[in-house]
């Protein structure tokens, strides 16, 4: 299959999905009421949702540099940001998560950091995010389930087998990493010295690969430094809570502060579906959330899901299309990326 057949095929199939989801998520609404709630609403809120988007970017640049701190060399802050805004940009509009992929693409050529070490940096973000994820439903499992709706408890009882998964998965996976980031240089001295390496070149490249993609991990070398980013990770997403508290107030619907910790773990699971930005996925998530947990009528869920939608998307677009207008970042190196 030629290179073009198949990312015709990748992004023909993303749209057609994002398609299906979104009419599946507001064929029943009264288009024209969805209009006169988003007509009406109030700046204020919607200038904090995205301002918590803003600082959610920020906030993960951050820890992106505090991962890569192990390599002791000196890392442009400002090419960690072009970086994670196109990235975020690309996501925003392309199929299949490119933008995770053009991430550490992007950075290892400005920066000359080896791909390898940049891409398991970015796999390691993904994991503490995970963590801050589950950590936030089970705040909301524990504080604030008090005005959900009964309806609601096979949906719960679902997201709290899944949510222990992976929370055990995620526990597991910082033991190895504490294990092995302590013992690394140890496992690469024995290789460079093994003999089965020293006769099978192919093998030997494989682990000399290996190497410099654990070398995105190394952070994970020091108790504190775990805590540290756990923590920024707690606070990256609880700046992404704030546009799920605040979509909903700036079209006048006042719900409890753990519906944002709610609407933030479903839009977690509807923006893993590979639809361009989230579109359907993300809609159909906030609606859930409001309509099953909440009660909310039909109009209004459809409001806020498009309002939400927006906010948590179109600000990344925006500030990577600057990058792009103004000259920061060639064209082609982001599009070179989908042939």
């Amino acid at each position: 299959m030629s290179k073009k057949l198949k990312n015709f095929l990748i992004w023909g199939f993303s749209i057609i999905l994002g398609i299906l989801l979104f009419y599946h998520f507001a064929y029943k609404a009264n288009w024209q009421e969805v209009f006169n709630e988003l007509k009406k609403a109030n700046f204020y809120f919607v200038t904090l949702a995205v301002f918590g988007e803003i600082l959610f970017i920020l906030t993960r640049v951050l820890r992106w540099k505090l991962l890569l701190l192990p390599l002791e060399r000196k890392l442009s802050s400002a090419n960690l940001l072009k970086a994670t805004v196109v990235s975020f940009a690309v996501s925003g509009v392309a199929p299949a998560k490119l933008g995770e992929v053009l991430r550490p693409i992007l950075f290892s050529r400005w920066e000359g950091v080896p791909l390898t070490t940049s891409a398991a940096s970015v796999i390691l973000e993904r994991g503490l995010d995970l963590i801050a994820l589950v950590s936030f439903w089970f705040i909301f499992i524990l504080l604030g389930t008090k005005n959900v709706s009964q309806d609601a408890g096979v949906y719960i009882s679902m997201l709290n087998k899944i949510s222990i998964l992976i929370f055990a998965l995620s526990l597991v996976a910082i033991i190895f990493l504490l294990w092995f980031a302590k013992r690394k240089n140890s496992f690469e001295d024995k290789a460079r010295k093994s003999e089965y390496l020293l006769k099978s070149p192919m093998l030997g490249k494989i682990v000399k690969h290996f190497f410099i993609f654990a070398d995105g991990l190394l952070s994970f070398r020091k108790k504190r430094m775990i805590i540290l980013l756990v923590f920024i990770s707690l606070l990256a997403w609880g700046f992404v809570s704030l546009t799920c508290y605040f979509a909903p107030r700036a079209v006048g619907i006042k719900l409890p502060w753990g519906s944002a910790f709610l609407i933030l773990s479903l839009v977690s699971i509807g923006a893993s579906i590979p639809t361009p930005g989230g579109v359907g996925g993300v809609h159909k998530a906030i609606y859930i959330a409001l309509v099953v947990f909440y009660g909310l009528g039909e109009e209004t869920a459809v409001s806020v899901a498009i309002l939400g939608h927006a906010m948590m998307f179109l600000p990344a677009i925006i500030w990577g299309s600057l990058y792009l207008i103004f000259g920061k970042i060639k064209f082609q190196e982001v599009s070179s990326l989908n042939g």
